[in-house]
């Protein structure tokens, strides 16, 4: 097929503009200079929605919320300080990694909140616990720290002691101290001593000495009361005693026990009535293996009957809750041997011994069993003939 002269010039005409795009931006240039306003315009366009930047904003601050409900107590001749860890920042996010706690005290003559600011300028720090150590002190989601500050323990019961704690972020910033709390402590007895247990069918009683004196050598024994703590686990008594309020006499009678089971008991002395109570370190631990050792109750009303060629035997059960059974006991008068009639036990309240004599004279004894296989005291009858 031939070319049409017509095709060759306008085939010409195209390589040269894509062969020389500058040609395209002179006046009458051929194709580009019909479309390239359009086409600056939609650069133009498209440029400017790509290339907005968005406004600045400032850096989130990320300061730990401080501690509100830090608390003091005195536990022997120190102070335990409980606060709960910051679960927010001051605005409102969740909290950065904690850097450190601060602790701080201030002792003072009176009682009597300071300024935050002021009350770290004139208080002490006297504990910087990095969180590399927190798991030492956190139980739960709350720190317990132990403050033993002082050795001469007349300076101790001469002052009240105000605490505040401040959190640090990995910044070295803090939201400021935490609430004030104050504490003066008293001097109190050492931990009880002389503990022993005495376990009944139902309780396990426990006993203790009642201290002579103050920890400090003072007389007498400041002692408002006592704690009782009870554990299955030696290592893992409760911070909580089983006892609502302070027991008032040397001794505590445990009705909420079950058999089978070990009990560790130790007894703290309680300096005052006021709250959060003075209280002394319990005093060494005593294991109870609670077993049922206790024999039930006998059955009552026990009688023998000869009915024709059998004895009928009937009584009252015993009055022991965990009795699950009886034994009968036959034994021919004036004979030694004694033979158990049945080898298990009688469920029932009533037994027809058919495998007697009735020419022969025969006593019968029964006891009563509980569920540990403890037996009640023998309760004996002789037959009666009717």
């Amino acid at each position: 097929m031939k070319s049409h002269p017509q095709d060759a010039k306008n085939s010409k005409e195209l390589n040269d503009i894509f062969r020389s795009p500058l040609r395209s931006l002179h006046p009458g240039g051929g194709l580009f200079s019909s479309v390239l306003p359009v086409f600056i315009f939609l650069s133009v366009l498209f440029s400017a929605g790509c290339a907005k930047i968005a406004e600045p904003q400032p850096p989130e601050i990320r300061i730990p919320h401080p501690a509100v409900d830090l608390a003091a107590r005195q536990l022997s001749d120190f102070v335990v300080l409980t606060f709960s860890k910051p679960e927010r920042n001051t605005n409102g996010s969740q909290p950065t990694t904690l850097k450190s706690v601060e602790i701080f005290r201030l002792a003072e003559d009176t009682a009597g909140a300071l300024p935050p600011d002021q009350f770290v300028k004139k208080a002490l720090r006297i504990q910087s616990i990095p969180a590399s150590r927190f798991a030492q002190y956190l139980r739960d989601n709350t720190f317990v720290v132990q403050d033993r500050f002082l050795t001469d323990r007349s300076a101790m019961y001469s002052h009240t002691f105000r605490y505040a704690v401040r959190f640090i972020n990995n910044k070295n910033q803090n939201g400021g101290p935490s609430n004030q709390v104050s504490i003066m402590p008293i001097p109190i007895p050492l931990a009880p001593a002389g503990l022993t247990y005495e376990p009944t069918e139902s309780s396990i009683r426990l006993k203790w000495a009642t201290p002579s004196e103050n920890m400090d050598g003072s007389k007498p024994a400041r002692v408002a009361g006592y704690n009782i703590y009870r554990s299955e686990d030696l290592d893992k008594f409760p911070s909580s005693p089983i006892n609502p309020d302070p027991v008032q006499t040397p001794e505590f009678i445990d009705r909420n026990v079950r058999f089978d089971t070990t009990y560790y008991y130790a007894i703290s002395i309680v300096g005052s009535m006021s709250k959060p109570f003075p209280e002394s370190l319990p005093s060494e631990a005593i294991k109870v293996d609670y077993r049922d050792v206790f024999p039930p109750l006998p059955p009552k009303d026990f009688t023998a009957i000869l009915q024709g060629d059998m004895v009928i035997l009937l009584w009252a059960p015993s009055p022991s809750s965990d009795v699950t059974g009886y034994r009968l006991y036959r034994q021919e008068r004036g004979k030694p041997d004694r033979q158990l009639v049945q080898p298990d036990l009688i469920r029932a309240l009533s037994f027809r011994d058919t495998r007697v004599d009735p020419e022969k004279e025969y006593e019968y004894g029964i006891r009563a069993v509980d569920t540990h296989g403890n037996e009640s005291p023998e309760v004996n009858t002789a037959v009666e003939r009717r």
